[in-house]
């Protein structure tokens, strides 16, 4: 059996929809069997049905909220259990509530920590000795753009995910000479219910309507339109893969240019 051939098994977080989603069905039709957990168990069943039927791989649901302390173990023996073991673990949170810098109370900071950045380092720890066993893992993070330039409004969510991302990188070198990759993936302005929500509250506060805000952020971006979710999913299939295995330690953004710094 060559390497290409050989069946793996990934975790995915949040993946009742938005990105999340988008990346469980990109592996899944790579032939990956799953595991997916997301806090609305009708939702998430629904999905998993949906995803087994579609690509005729085995799909595990796992209700639970990620934001508590004690869901990333609970998470990652259920995981192992139903799928024998996982190689390819794909961390992936919803976003904080929008704050100001100067405006954000301690519990919103507490609760951003929770939900953000000890939920995706509690989960990998967890599964990463595993992983270093088999000699092959994969750990991909969803973060933001943010990381990279901060957006107004969002403190809270930047710096958590630029938390994750120097976790990240620490990692990558720790783990690198036991067949394990650590990455992280920026998406920038993607059409999901998440970039509508941070929309729909700028218009709000600015008086203006949500097609206005949305128009906006279009014509910021470079290829003038926002990204789509299988967009990003299409790089985090790759960086599950085994010709992946070159590829760690970085940050890799999918935002239609927006950036224009290197």
């Amino acid at each position: 059996m060559t390497a290409t051939l050989i069946k793996r098994n990934a975790l995915v977080c949040a993946a009742s929809q938005g990105l999340g989603l988008a990346t469980a069905k990109a592996l899944a039709a790579s032939g990956m069997d799953l595991c997916i957990c997301a806090r609305n168990e009708e939702r998430l069943r629904a999905v998993a049905a949906s995803l087994s039927t579609e690509y005729g791989v085995k799909v595990h649901a796992i209700a639970l909220d990620l934001a508590l302390p004690e869901s990333s173990e609970r998470l990652a023996r259920e995981a192992t259990r139903l799928l024998g073991h996982v190689d390819v673990l794909v961390n992936n949170v919803g976003g904080p509530p929008p704050s100001a810098a100067a405006q954000t109370t301690a519990s919103a900071w507490k609760q951003g920590f929770e939900q953000v950045f000890l939920s995706s380092t509690l989960l990998t720890t967890a599964l990463l000795p595993a992983m270093r066993e088999r000699k092959f893992g994969r750990i991909i993070t969803i973060t933001s753009i943010s990381v990279l330039e901060p957006i107004e409004n969002l403190v809270v969510s930047t710096a958590m995910r630029l938390a994750v991302t120097g976790f990240t990188k620490t990692l990558a070198v720790e783990v690198a000479k036991d067949g394990v990759t650590a990455n992280t993936v920026l998406p920038g302005i993607i059409h999901t219910q998440r970039i509508e929500s941070l929309r729909r509250a700028k218009a709000e506060r600015e008086g203006t309507t949500l097609e206005q805000e949305m128009a906006r952020s279009e014509a910021a971006i470079p290829v003038g339109r926002m990204g789509r979710p299988e967009e990003l999913a299409a790089l985090v299939s790759f960086l599950a893969s085994e010709a992946a295995s070159y590829i760690t330690g970085v940050h890799i953004p999918v935002d239609g240019g927006l950036r224009r710094g290197f």
